[in-house]
């Protein structure tokens, strides 16, 4: 079995695994032979990169949108007010209804808000929380919601985390890599598998079916 990594910022990808590459809209050009999603972040809600998101959406080797999202940090609000980034963040969501792909969403101060898109727009394709970190509560929200949630370090960082990971469905749980390099995705199931104590073949398969029901355009 294969490990899958639905969000990184690295080029280069293990042979052990298969990863999503994450590209910037206007500042990293697609690859033209493996998976990658395509977004406009919140750090730069630019209406004018939202055509290269779409002109890309279409391509074969384009399995999500995303990251895209809302960041609420004094610091980002201060290039990037909350009026903007909403209006990049929701055309992006009507391009993953349009080309029928999952959305990786960057959240940061906002979940309340992300909880009331979600329930307005009622997407058909998936939502996924990429980088979830925070309690139990939240988390239980949004499965109930209807999102999925991506971990990475953090399973190996802080108790709370962890012990909020552990009370999820598991066939609502992707991992990830992101932009850092301390562990990698195999590492990452390793440490899934010790905390759910699961055998890290029947943690693999959960996460293939999982991948197989959102990624519809992205072949195992």
């Amino acid at each position: 079995m294969i490990y899958i990594d639905i969000h990184t910022h690295f080029m280069t990808c293990p042979n052990f695994a298969r990863c999503i590459l994450n590209i910037i809209a206007g500042k990293e050009t697609p690859p033209k032979n493996r998976w990658f999603s395509i977004g406009t972040h919140p750090w730069n809600a630019q209406e004018n990169t939202l055509p290269l998101v779409q002109e890309f959406a279409a391509h074969t080797n384009c399995v999500a949108i995303g990251e895209c999202g809302l960041d609420l940090r004094p610091a980002i609000l201060k290039d990037n007010d909350l009026k903007r980034q909403e209006a990049v963040f929701l055309a992006q969501a009507r391009l993953a209804e349009q080309y029928h792909k999952p959305l990786i969403i960057h959240c940061v101060k906002c979940f309340d808000k992300m909880l009331q898109f979600k329930k307005n727009i009622s997407p058909a394709v998936p939502w996924i929380i990429h980088g979830f970190a925070k309690n139990i509560v939240l988390a239980e929200q949004l499965v109930a919601a209807g999102f999925y949630l991506s971990f990475g370090k953090v399973l190996f960082q802080n108790q709370a985390y962890k012990k909020t990971f552990k009370s999820l469905p598991v066939n609502r749980i992707f991992f990830e890599t992101d932009d850092q390099k301390t562990y990698d995705i195999k590492a990452i199931y390793r440490q899934a598998a010790a905390l759910l104590n699961m055998d890290i073949q029947d943690l693999q398969n959960q996460i293939s079916q999982n991948f197989q029901a959102v990624f519809k355009n992205a072949n195992l």
